[in-house]
């Protein structure tokens, strides 16, 4: 008969030499008996490994390590379940630690009842702000799993819990980020019996530039994480469950996860009905908050590159699927000419071999159909073009006189998108001269939608959003682009721009400075003479007010600095403080 330890504890490891020891020792520490540890490697490239082996020659009874390629935390998980003899299986991340009680006052609690799984609080350690949180998992001593569920925390947690070994014969993470969130929670809904130990036996330290903090296109595995969650759960829990991700999900929104809010919004309406009728939401007037996003209509993660006899380069794509693992890509060709009869300025244009003109043409009727956003090959855009999808259409300056071609977007069939279409069908300059589509965005929007052609940000009709050139066409490192437009390859950190947008972009700098002087400078209105009162001086509100504009007068002098325009402007600079020093020298 096999020797089956009592448990085993599974930690992944990925580049984590710097406090994995801390992790190890901390199970080490463990007072239960008859205890395995897994060290899993998923293919480290710093110290990690050796580390492993250290400890696995030095506990050769207690602790295994396995060695593999890099798959990714649920897949190292997997591999460490697959090798586990314990009775109940317990997981630790390798930045963490757990109190050296944990695993002997879970399993006991196990043992009590056969409990399936056993849940214990979490102390989360912030460590950039020096400062400490218990979350509580449950407000009872004992679980109510339908009520659990709907009030319940860390019901996503995979490392607060112990669960029996059996259940992962049928359950493994899958391939993706966010797994926890996949697989623990409709988990909880299908276990029989649940124990608690409300104690705060696990540790998780939070920092900066981890996956919970930072923003990458491969987090929208968010949204099939949640809808792995609800689809997997027992049906039994289906209002519980629904009202448990709506909570999440609200908090994902509007506090952690902002930038993907677009794509939640297609998550809710996949389960509009759910969320609509649940009783839980019709009683949480924060929460319910949620259902207001389900009337909001944005534009969908489809990319529209249109190019007559070829296709858009490889690395073009690759480049737009790390950014947007998600979305989909139309890259029509020849093809569609033969779809239908053309407009006879597109005919002529086509005789002559402009094609950007007929690219033009046939990306705004792929834009009405389909709704999403155009690119061209000169494009490059980044993970906060996500934003703009909560815009029913938006275009963007590319200098003060014109709009930029390169990237704009709208929901399917919106009726601007339908008019330009219709102005190639007419008889003016913009078809008798194939004038590009940028002069047409502009005149029309002027025309029709009183457009001040200034390269400021605008809103028309109260839905036409119009951008600065910083967003769509040139990046002035300044936090806000969203795609920009590369004609040639210059330096890294570089952006070539033409004079106009750095004249603009000078000139908007040179606002905001004027600005923040003319509020600082501001002096308090003459005082009425009343008879003198003894008066408390707020000097901690004044102090930290004047803090408060020196923070702000150093970020608009460090927005300049880094700017493109200040480097570019430097020997000019340098040649007028050269002039003025030389002036009072004379003087």
């Amino acid at each position: 008969m096999e020797n089956r330890k009592k448990v085993s504890v599974i930690i992944p490891v990925y580049e984590v030499e710097m406090y994995l020891n801390r992790a190890i020792d901390s199970v080490l520490a463990q007072t239960l008996s008859d205890l395995e540890i897994i060290l899993v490697d998923d293919g480290s490239t710093d110290d990690s490994p050796k580390i492993c082996d250290q400890y696995e020659k030095e506990y050769p009874d207690q602790i295994r390590v396995i060695h593999q390629e890099n798959q990714g935390l649920g897949m190292a998980r997997n591999a460490g379940v697959s090798l586990a003899t314990g009775e109940y299986i317990a997981f630790l991340d390798s930045d963490d630690t757990v109190e050296p009680d944990m695993y002997r006052s879970m399993y006991q609690k196990a043992k009590e009842n056969d409990y399936d799984m056993v849940m214990c609080d979490v102390r989360i350690l912030y460590v950039e702000e020096n400062r400490t949180s218990i979350v509580s998992t449950y407000s009872k001593t004992e679980i109510d799993l339908p009520d659990y569920i709907a009030y319940g925390n860390n019901i996503t947690y995979s490392v607060n819990k112990l669960f029996r070994r059996t259940l992962w014969e049928q359950n493994r993470y899958r391939k993706m980020l966010f797994e926890d969130i996949a697989l623990i929670p409709a988990m909880v809904t299908r276990c029989l019996s649940i124990g608690y130990v409300p104690k705060a036996f696990y540790n998780y330290y939070r920092r900066a530039n981890t996956l919970s903090t930072t923003q990458a296109g491969e987090m929208v595995d968010i949204i099939k994480a949640f809808r792995f969650f609800i689809d997997e759960s027992d049906r039994s829990f289906r209002e519980e469950v629904i009202y448990c991700a709506a909570k999440q999900i609200f908090w994902n929104m509007t506090q952690s996860r902002v930038l993907f809010q677009a794509d939640f919004i297609g998550l809710l309406k996949e389960y509009e009905a759910d969320f609509r009728l649940n009783p839980y939401l019709a009683s949480d007037k924060k929460v319910r908050k949620l259902l207001d996003f389900l009337d909001r209509e944005v534009i969908p993660e489809t990319f529209l590159c249109v190019c007559m006899g070829h296709s858009p380069s490889e690395e073009w794509k690759d480049a737009l699927k790390r950014e947007f693992p998600a979305s989909l890509l139309l890259t029509p060709g020849e093809e569609m000419l033969l779809e239908r009869s053309l407009p006879a300025c597109v005919e002529k244009a086509l005789e002559k071999g402009n094609t950007s003109f007929v690219e033009e043409y046939f990306a705004l009727r792929l834009l009405l159909k389909h709704g999403g956003i155009v690119l061209t090959e000169q494009s490059v855009p980044n993970l906060r073009l996500k934003a703009l999808r909560l815009n029913r259409i938006f275009f963007g300056f590319e200098d003060e006189d014109s709009l930029t071609d390169s990237c704009f977007g709208s929901i399917p069939n919106h009726y601007f998108i339908q008019a330009l279409l219709n102005s190639y069908e007419e008889s003016n300059i913009f078809n008798t001269a194939l004038l590009p589509l940028k002069d047409r965005l502009r005149d029309i929007l002027a025309l029709q939608f009183d457009l001040k052609v200034n390269g400021r940000r605008q809103l028309l009709a109260k839905e036409i959003q119009i951008y600065l050139p910083n967003v769509l066409a040139y990046d002035m490192q300044d936090g806000e682009n969203c795609c920009k437009k590369v004609i040639m390859q210059v330096p890294e950190g570089y952006q070539l721009v033409s004079n106009s947008t750095l004249h603009l972009w000078s000139q908007r700098i040179l606002e905001n400075w004027n600005l923040y002087k003319q509020i600082r400078d501001q002096k308090p209105a003459p005082a009425v003479k009343t008879p003198p009162t003894p008066i408390k001086t707020n000097t901690y509100a004044l102090e930290l007010l004047e803090q408060q504009w020196e923070t702000r007068f150093q970020e608009v002098i460090d927005t300049y600095e880094q700017s493109t325009s200040w480097r570019i402007t430097k020997p000019l600079r340098v040649l007028a403080t050269w002039f003025r020093k030389k002036r009072g020298e004379n003087l």
